[in-house]
């Protein structure tokens, strides 16, 4: 704090301010005021004392009051330029932008170096919109203190207001020339000539920003985004790549090019360079949805479903209102035999999203494969309420509406279920399979069913899951060399690793007395997935397990 000194040397007079300034200083403020008011009395033009008044008032935010001592303190002394400094940055908090401005611009002709009192005139100005008196003061500004680019900038950027477009890029060109690597100037180059669509000019210049300021994550996306949409598609992306790394560049510009680049993954080859960019952006934003969204379609595009299950479910801790991430959540569940976790989710998307028949027909067809056949029902009943438009959807929940009637031995309601979803999907075969596995299970006319099983296996050779629900009857039949001779037919490799694949294995080596190739069967069964409800027991049984 400036301690001023009283004008007079009266002893008396001099003990008064000397006590207003403790009483100041110690935050007596109403005390001070008294002190210097006292002051003022015997001596109305005591600069110091207006000054002290100032202060004081300032303190206790009267800046009215405040504003009237410091102009008394800086007329009575005019050349204390310490109080017309404090004048003028008074004048402009009180928003009185023209008498500051008056002030500041007076404050230069004394101390035309001085950059805060630059800084106060060109603010003022600014409040005053007034961009030909500011454009005057960066000049006078750039004489004394020489050109930078700051000083370029905002001359590109007053000029812009005055409507001088042709002056503002000639500013910045002219700069360019002086400043060659400095990427404020490039960058603003760059942003105008895109803006007049100059994509050319835009484009060379946006090569040198890249190389003045390799950091920059904005001007890398947009370097790398052009050469890659020109066909220079690796170059492009060595750019994009870094560009996903650098700071500068919002969450959204970086999703936008790494949705583009997975979604090149699912026309061409799995790119490995991308799983870095994608585990980064899940730890830059780890409470972003977005972030572990795309980290999911990353995983499921590159066929690695169970890491891409994890990041969806990560993206529904940061948002569970994503009903297309449960979809994808749910079907890749389902599509991996995560029965206990289908079921789990279901129920918890199903009471978030109680008008989507999916969560409710996934949690009924879990449900039916535990064997809890009436809470199936009415999840089932539920997906059919609320179903309207998708038949082939419907023609599913109808047929596993028919699974639960067959398990509570409701035969006659479980064949006409499974007959209105053979008429609504016309002849799916996937419903068909479904509805042939169950006439097996129960062998409910088994030798006709295995007889349909066989022209289906003709019709369909390379379609595993013919050779599947083929082998399945004639477990059904107990005629295990078939069955056996059947599903090794199967050559998709992907439905050999899976969990029912193995298990129905695991169980005909068992009926044939090859127990120990069983048992390693159903190990296999239950690393690959939670295979069917019996599953357990037979590991812990080491033991056929027939369904109840």
């Amino acid at each position: 704090m400036h301690e001023p000194a009283a004008l007079t040397q009266d002893p008396a007079y001099i003990r008064q301010f000397h006590s207003g300034v403790r009483n100041m200083l110690n935050e007596q403020h109403e005390a001070a005021i008294l002190d210097f008011k006292a002051c003022l009395q015997k001596q109305p033009k005591d600069a110091a004392v207006h000054y002290a008044l100032f202060q004081t008032y300032l303190k206790q935010e009267q800046y009215e009051a405040a504003a009237y001592h410091t102009q008394q303190a800086a007329a009575l002394d005019p050349n204390n330029l310490h109080y017309k400094r404090e004048l003028a940055f008074m004048l402009q908090q009180l928003g009185k932008a023209q008498e500051a401005a008056a002030v500041f611009e007076g404050l230069l002709k004394v101390e035309p170096k001085n950059i805060d009192y630059y800084s106060g005139v060109l603010r003022c100005y600014d409040q005053l919109q007034k961009p030909a008196k500011s454009y005057g003061v960066i000049q006078k500004m750039e004489q004394q203190l020489g050109e930078n680019p700051n000083t370029v900038l905002e001359k590109f950027r007053l000029l812009q207001q005055m409507g001088k477009a042709k002056d503002a890029v000639a500013v910045l060109e002219a700069a360019r020339v002086k400043f060659p690597s400095e990427p404020s100037i490039l960058a603003n180059l760059v942003d105008h000539y895109f803006k007049m669509q100059d994509y050319s000019a835009g484009f060379g210049i946006l090569k040198d920003l890249v190389e003045a300021d390799p950091n920059n994550g904005v001007a890398l996306l947009m370097y790398g985004e052009m050469l890659y949409r020109s066909g220079k598609v690796e170059e492009g992306k060595k750019y994009l790549y870094s560009g996903i790394l650098a700071d500068g560049a919002s969450l959204d510009q970086k999703m936008n090019i790494l949705i583009m680049l997975v979604n090149e993954n699912k026309q061409t080859t799995v790119e490995p360079k991308l799983e870095p960019l994608v585990l980064y952006m899940t730890q830059a934003y780890p409470n972003e949805a977005k972030a572990h969204s795309i980290a999911g379609d990353y995983f499921y595009v590159v066929g690695q479903p169970l890491a891409a299950i994890e990041s969806y479910q990560q993206t529904l801790r940061c948002d569970p209102n994503l009903y297309p991430v449960w979809n994808q959540v749910l079907i890749l569940e389902f599509e991996q035999g995560r029965w206990s976790a289908l079921q789990k989710d279901a129920t918890a998307c199903a009471e978030l999203f109680p008008t989507q028949a999916l969560p409710f027909f996934f949690k009924g067809l879990a449900l039916n494969r535990i064997g809890s056949y009436t809470a199936a029902l009415e999840n089932l009943e539920a997906a059919q309420a609320v179903l309207i438009g998708d038949k082939a959807l419907l023609a599913e929940v109808l047929a596993q509406i028919g699974v639960a009637y067959f398990g509570q031995n409701n035969h006659p309601k479980a064949l006409a279920q499974f007959k209105e979803a053979m008429q609504l999907s016309q002849g799916s075969l996937l419903i068909e399979l479904i509805y042939l596995h169950e006439l097996a299970k129960y062998l409910i006319e088994a030798n006709k069913t295995n007889e349909r099983l066989a022209e289906l296996v003709q019709q369909f050779p390379t379609n595993p899951r013919c050779h599947y629900e083929y082998a399945y009857s004639f477990f059904q039949l107990e005629n295990f060399n078939s069955a056996l001779a059947s599903l090794l037919k199967i050559q998709d490799q992907k439905f050999i690793n899976s969990s029912a694949h193995q298990e129905l294995l695991g169980d005909i080596y068992f009926k044939l007395g090859r127990e120990q190739e069983g048992i390693a069967c159903w190990q296999n069964a239950l690393s690959l997935g939670e295979g069917s409800n019996l599953l357990s027991k037979k590991l812990t049984k080491k033991s056929y397990v027939q369904i109840p």
